[in-house]
């Protein structure tokens, strides 16, 4: 008799489990248009277009504390935010900034390079952490820097000599 009853109550638990609804009758039309939204929207990414990526200050003397920007355009579809900017050395500082940038408007990252300890040919990689395609763009500063002491500028005249003529460092440090 157990026997029975149990089977009786597996067989309507059986044909309740089995109930023949199709799943995607349940699917409202205005949910599905907000999902086809949403994901089109994931797929699109905020574009920095640089005016300049690369920046040329020529020569300056040791001590000289260099400025300047980099104009972008956010040339994307969805606004554009930065969330750090890190520069390749403490010598040099960025501002950029905090607010989002729209599709199509413009702004700058200012750059400031301080010179003091830095002497000869320099080249700073300043790299902007964004919420663009490939998270991250680099733009570059470059300056060759005349030291002050003339220590200094006779040590810069030997490694520039070894650099541009190769020359053998044992008769460098004879000298």
């Amino acid at each position: 008799m157990k026997r029975m009853f149990f089977l009786l109550v597996f067989a309507v638990l059986l044909f309740a489990a089995c109930n023949n609804d199709n799943p995607a009758s349940k699917i409202k039309d205005e949910n599905l248009k907000e999902t086809k939204q949403k994901l089109a929207e994931i797929n699109k990414f905020p574009e920095m277009k640089f005016d300049v990526k690369e920046i040329d200050f020529g020569t300056h003397n040791e001590g000289d504390i260099l400025d300047t920007v980099f104009k972008f355009t956010n040339t994307g579809e969805v606004p554009l935010v930065i969330s750090n900017v890190k520069t390749s050395c403490g010598c040099t500082t960025p501002y950029w900034p905090k607010k989002p940038i729209k599709p199509g408007e413009s702004d700058v990252i200012k750059v400031k390079f301080n010179t003091n300890h830095k002497v000869g040919n320099q080249i700073k990689t300043i790299t902007i952490h964004a919420n663009t395609k490939n998270l991250t763009e680099q733009v570059k500063i470059k300056a060759y820097v005349n030291p002050k002491s003339e220590k200094d500028k006779e040590k810069l005249k030997k490694v520039n000599k070894i650099l541009k003529n190769k020359v053998d460092l044992k008769e460098i440090n004879k000298k």
